[in-house]
Parts: C-alpha cells; sequence; structure tokens
C-alpha cells in the first residue's frame, strides 16, 4: 500500500509522489498524520545547509492518529490522538544514562535521519509517543515540539519574578517565548522585530511593548523602557549573528542571553569581551527539547501558551515547496505554516 509523501530527493529537489506506507515493528506505532507545522530547519534541509540523511520524508512537529500498533506496545491503542517528539535517543549511552539524552550518540531525529510527517502516514517508536490531551486540536498538538524546545530554553535561562525580558525575532518562536516570558514572571516583556506584522500579532497576545527595528534602535528603545537599566534577560530568537551583537548591548548588568535562533554553522560573530567582563553576562545555548514535552503539552492545552493565533497559512502535502517559499521569503504576513495532509 503507498500514501502520499514530499520527498527531499536531494539538494533543491522535492518530489511529492506515491511512497509505500511504512512498515512498523516491535515498539512502533504508525500514525496518521493530521498536522504537521513548517520549520525552517525543513527549509534548510532542502536547501542543503543542514545535515540530513537524503532521500528524506521531512517534517518533525506533527500531530495525528493513531493507525496501527506493533507487537508489544502497552497503553497506546488504534484511534488515539497523539503527539509525537520526533527527537529518538537510545537510552543507553553515556548521555542518556546522565540525563542529557538530547546529545544521545546514537540520536535519530524524525524529519532528519528518518522520515517525518510531511506525509499521510509515519512510524514512530511508541517511546517517543504522547497522548494527546482532549479538547486538544491536532494543529495545538503540532506546536508541542517548538514549544517544548522553548521551554528548555526559558529552563536555561532561568527567568527571575519581575525580569524585564527582551526577545530579538517575532517569528513563531519568538511568540512563543515572549509568552513564556510571561508566565515565568517576567514583569515586562519587549518584542523586537523588522516585521508589522509580526508586531502586531505580538501586540495581539498582550506582550507588553513592541519596538519596530526599522523605525528605532532597538538598543536605545530597550533602554528607555527599563528606565536605562538594559534588559534582565534578552532572548535572540533570529539566528542572526549581529543581533547577537545588539542582545549584548542590550542586556544590563548581571543579565542573561539565551541563544535560541538557528545561524548557519559556518556563521562567526564578534563581540567586546570586556563588556561581557564589566557586566557579568552569562551566555547559554539551548538545543532541542530535553524533558519538555510533557510540560509543553500541559501549556498549550491550559491556554497559557496561545498557538492558534500563530496560524497564518494551511497547505497540503502537494504545496510542500510554496510554503518553503511562503516561510522563507516571510511572504503574506506569514507567522506558522501547516501542512495538513
Amino acid at each position: 500500500m503507498t500514501m502520499r509523501g514530499a520527498v527531499i530527493v536531494r539538494s533543491h529537489d522535492l518530489v511529492v509522489k506515491e511512497t509505500p506506507i511504512p512498515e512498523i515493528g516491535p515498539g512502533d506505532v504508525l500514525v496518521k498524520v493530521k498536522a504537521c507545522g513548517v520549520c525552517k530547519t525543513d527549509i534548510h534541509i532542502y536547501e542543503g545547509t543542514f545535515p540530513a540523511a537524503l532521500p528524506l520524508i521531512p517534517g518533525h512537529e506533527f500531530s495525528g492518529e493513531v493507525a496501527a500498533v506493533g507487537p508489544g506496545v502497552e497503553g497506546i491503542d488504534v484511534g488515539d490522538k497523539v503527539i509525537v517528539d520526533p527527537n529518538v535517543s537510545c537510552g543507553k549511552c553515556y548521555y542518556c544514562r546522565t540525563a542529557r539524552r538530547h546529545f544521545c550518540a546514537n540520536w535519530e531525529g524524525m524529519g532528519l535521519t528518518m522520515d517525518g510527517a510531511y506525509a499521510e502516514y509515519v512510524r514512530a517508536p511508541a517511546s517517543v509517543v504522547y497522548e494527546m490531551p482532549d479538547g486538544m486540536s491536532f494543529e495545538e498538538g503540532a506546536f508541542t515540539e517548538p514549544v517544548a524546545c522553548c521551554v528548555h530554553g526559558i529552563r536555561k535561562l532561568g527567568i527571575g519574578a519581575g525580569d524585564a525580558v527582551a526577545i530579538f525575532g517575532m517569528g513563531p518562536i519568538g511568540l512563543i517565548h515572549a509568552q513564556l516570558a510571561g508566565a515565568s514572571g517576567a514583569s515586562q516583556v519587549i518584542a523586537v522585530d523588522m516585521v508589522r506584522e509580526r508586531l502586531a500579532k505580538a501586540e495581539e497576545l498582550g506582550i507588553d511593548a513592541v519596538i519596530d527595528a526599522t523605525e528605532a534602535d532597538p538598543v536605545e528603545a530597550i533602554r528607555d523602557l527599563t528606565h536605562g537599566l538594559g534588559a534582565d534577560a534578552v532572548i535572540e530568537a533570529t539566528g542572526n549573528p549581529a543581533v547577537l551583537r545588539r542582545s549584548i548591548q542590550a542586556v544590563g548588568p548581571l543579565g542573561k542571553i539565551l541563544v535560541f535562533g538557528v545561524a548557519p554553522q559556518t556563521a562567526e560573530t564578534s563581540l567586546r569581551p570586556f563588556d561581557v567582563y564589566r557586566k557579568e553576562i552569562t551566555i547559554v545555548g539551548s538545543f532541542t527539547n530535553p524533558y519538555s514535552m510533557e510540560p509543553a503539552i500541559r501549556l498549550i492545552s491550559s491556554g497559557t501558551v496561545k498557538v492558534r493565533p500563530l496560524i497564518t497559512h494551511r497547505l497540503g502535502i502537494e504545496s510542500a515547496l510554496r510554503a518553503f517559499e511562503i516561510v522563507k521569503n516571510r511572504l503574506e504576513g506569514v507567522i506558522k505554516v501547516m501542512i495538513r495532509p
């Protein structure tokens, strides 16, 4: 039996075609995909700038319905609505056994090293399948992985009660971070972007202040909004190395910076070590979503993090290339594109 799937055959070569429905083995679950978010990582794979095992069906932000279960699977039944963590760790290596499974020596990623969810069906190990709460839509469920990544970042950043938090980049990740910052106790959340529609979405979500970087110097504006002190914490969610330099300028003494945006692997930036020394700045990174899927599900289900307003486009599998074009070029006021098989 076959299914429709969008296959990246090689760099800049994506074909929507009939492909075999995945076979499942012991411990596996076959999921009928209901919604899959488009991530910039998918585009980087298509363009050949992010390592992946081609040919490959991309897509790692998804939810669906269980179509079949393999031998040995317990607690998951056909017809269950589920969310899937695309990161598969071995559970046996040094990192897995020291609570650092996101650095697993034998890591596999759905949509990266194994086929993902730009398809009608996807195979997933039962160990990474989560039950979807009643009342949660499939589209909301598909946001769980990016929200979980942001939860991990927020935990690394350690926002304190009453902190002023500035976020560079109001794409879907920045908008999720902004909501999490407020829920973590920030007294002031400041959104920075160059796209008016994204700043308007931040205002719609109740973010305290927005800065249009095309009209004002964001560092000066952040200092004005914080009475000259600078932000207590800054989240860099653009992946632009130049913005990291601006983040260092925008943060105040004893401030913390979260490097969350994914810059190209070859990108470099310069900074003034004196600034880090003099202001005692802490710079932290954040990689994937270890141990944060369950909290993300609760945050979405409770409405603490609102994800439905972030969806601007819904397209079918056959429009995968169009989805890439819209996201890459920020067309049509895009924030988040959902692929609906």
